[in-house]
């Protein structure tokens, strides 16, 4: 080869590092002015003369003065039961126990939403009795502690059976909530400003869900915050508006690009079949036996579809598998200009090389089409399909498609949670994105949450030899050199060695993937941390963190142990013709309107350890 092809191809390499280092590096660095951040300069003042805002706050002030810390859910969101168990938790003292201080004071509390509780939020016990009996799920937000506590009642007996408080963590908020911040994000005048005319509520989506911004009392996740959005398709842009709900003003906001589409404004033939999917795969567990595996399924409230209690062959596999959140942040870039000091909300905003470059976003959760309000809902209910290779069937797999009701236009998204079970005792937990968001640059980072049940599990990572951990911890796969076989990672194992080994996905899987770029955790199994519905787990867009790090704080013992994994995968989507990923579009074909989809697909394999499969399908030996 000529020296200079021996350049040229270096070159090329270092280039293609150079960007993969620009998109997933920890030091990207970006500019306020090239994302064009709006800063408010209105103070909470201005929002308090806004209506629904001033009668929010009377309403407050009028329940404090009254001794009640709690401010009840209106007439409106409530039904007959809903009231009842109301009325109960409010005078229930173990329910009230975290809205006085330790000096005294009374501490503002917001009913969230009070709806039947479906079975994916209760325990053994619960979900024995409220199969016969009427059971209700109440949720409260306290302001002041950043805490959300979540309630099972027995409806016809007035008696509390779960009570689970959730320490800065923070819940799906009411409609009146909702409409408040439709109301601070229609007046805000930086948004009349940016869009130069007094904006329509018809022009705005996902009021409810939670957003965030680097450095904002809204990132640090001490204040509630939810990001409605203005889509323009014709500019090609998205406003998003920041909302504070704990200040109740509009924290800031940010121009995003959309991207090209010919989607039509109006798509009118989805169709949400949600008695049924509620009544079949909410309210019950689905048994599905095929290919020596048996499982069942169920569709959570917000933490997607989950596959539990499955077994192969008669040996118990998995107790739980699902993806508890999709984290989505949008990307900033250039340098960042020390010579202007930048306050936020009243808080002095230091841009530190190394942070996290990404400024604002969304926690998207996937449920149930009722008594719920995520905003990605299921499209249909749970398929079974036959899993083909190569033209042979090896098995079979589980998919739940969960769609904005508009997609694929702009800032509307779409997921599927799907789960592949081999005739060889494998499995794969698979995350399915397939667009389109708010942004051409965005990370999505899918945090899946795999309960084994080998009994007595003990981890290990393969550095040349396998290594086992002793207490919890986390790993970058981007890390690894060395892989076992050129596949496996990780391997998960009982004390006798009946376990499995982890393959990530390098894109060796012939699904278009890019592979998973992930971030492993190993927890030890408790109560509160999973086993039922989580509420939103970490920021959107601290990429350095998915939420998983507060469970291992005391970095506990996790050999032979009941243990829990997290395998967050970390994807940067692509809208560039011919190298769509994580996208989806509508274009003009044969005269025709036809949605492209460019899906991206993450997630590992499991896969048998040589001696278990051995002992499984040769069981005389």
């Amino acid at each position: 080869m000529r020296r200079e092809n021996k350049i040229s191809i270096a070159i090329l390499l270092f280039g293609f590092m150079a960007i993969g280092l620009y998109w997933f590096s920890e030091n990207k660095v970006y500019s306020l002015e090239n994302e064009r951040v709006i800063l408010t300069k209105e103070k909470s003042e201005f929002y308090k003369q806004l209506p629904l805002v001033n009668a929010y706050i009377e309403e407050i002030r009028k329940n404090l003065k009254n001794a009640q810390t709690i401010l009840p859910l209106e007439e409106s969101e409530l039904d007959t039961k809903s009231k009842k168990v109301q009325a109960f938790l409010l005078q229930n003292r173990e329910f009230l126990e975290d809205t006085i201080s330790l000096s005294g004071q009374l501490l503002h509390n917001d009913m969230m939403t009070i709806r039947p509780a479906i079975t994916s939020v209760l325990n053994a016990q619960s979900q024995k009795l409220c199969k016969k009996n009427t059971c209700y799920e109440a949720v409260k937000y306290n302001f002041v502690t950043n805490t959300t506590t979540r309630a099972i009642v027995h409806t016809d007996e007035n008696k509390l059976l779960q009570l689970k408080r959730f320490k800065n963590m923070q819940p799906d908020i009411s409609l009146r909530l909702r409409k408040i911040a439709q109301e601070i994000a229609l007046n805000a005048p930086e948004i009349q400003k940016e869009l130069g005319e007094a904006p329509s509520i018809k022009e705005m989506s996902m009021a409810n869900v939670r957003g965030s911004l680097n450095n904002s009392p809204c990132e640090n996740k001490m204040h509630l915050c939810v990001a409605p959005t203005f889509s323009y398709h014709d500019k090609e842009e998205a406003l998003w508006a920041i909302v504070d709900l704990t200040d109740l003003k509009l924290s800031a906001a940010k121009w995003a690009d959309l991207g090209k589409t010919a989607t039509p404004s109006c798509i009118s033939e989805r169709s949400l079949q949600n008695r049924e999917i509620m009544e079949k795969y909410c309210q019950n567990d689905t048994l599905h036996s095929e290919d020596d595996w048996k499982l069942s399924y169920r569709i959570t409230a917000s933490d997607g579809l989950e596959v539990i209690d499955a077994s192969f062959k008669g040996h118990a596999v998995l107790k739980s598998a699902k993806i508890v959140d999709w984290h989505v942040a949008y990307e900033g870039k250039g340098e960042v200009s020390s010579s202007n000091d930048v306050v936020l909300a009243g808080r002095h905003v230091e841009f530190v090389k190394g942070e996290d470059k990404f400024l604002f976003g969304y926690n998207d959760a996937m449920g149930c089409p009722m008594f719920s309000t995520s905003v990605v809902l299921p499209f249909n209910a749970p398929r079974v399909y036959p899993l083909v290779k190569e033209g042979q069937k090896v098995g079979f797999y589980l998919v739940q498609d969960y769609r904005n009701p508009k997609w694929p236009m702009a800032c509307n998204y779409r997921y599927e949670n799907r789960f592949e079970f081999y005739d060889n005792g494998s499995f794969r937990v698979l995350g399915v994105n397939i667009g389109r968001g708010c942004g051409e640059k965005a990370i999505y980072r899918p945090v899946m949450r795999i309960d084994m049940d080998l009994g007595n599990e003990t981890f290990y990572k393969y550095e040349g030899s396998w290594k086992k951990w002793l207490v919890e911890g986390q790993d970058l796969q981007s890390e690894a050199r060395l892989y076992a076989k050129d596949k496996y990672l990780y391997k998960v194992q009982n004390a006798k060695g009946e376990g499995y080994y982890i393959e990530p996905n390098r894109g060796q899987f012939k699904d278009d993937s890019r592979g998973d770029n992930a971030k492993v955790f190993v927890t030890r199994f408790k109560e509160g941390e999973g086993d039922l519905d989580l509420l939103t787990l970490g920021s959107c867009c601290k990429l350095d963190e998915d939420g998983v790090e507060r469970y291992l704080e005391e970095r506990e013992n996790i050999d032979a142990k009941d243990l829990v994994i997290w395998y967050v995968p970390k994807i940067q989507n692509d809208s560039g013709i011919g190298h769509e990923y994580c996208w989806a579009d509508t274009i003009l074909e044969n005269g025709r309107l036809v949605v492209k989809e460019y899906p991206c697909v993450v997630g590992p394999k499991f896969v048998l350890i040589d001696q278990y499969q051995s002992l499984i399908h040769n069981p005389k030996l």
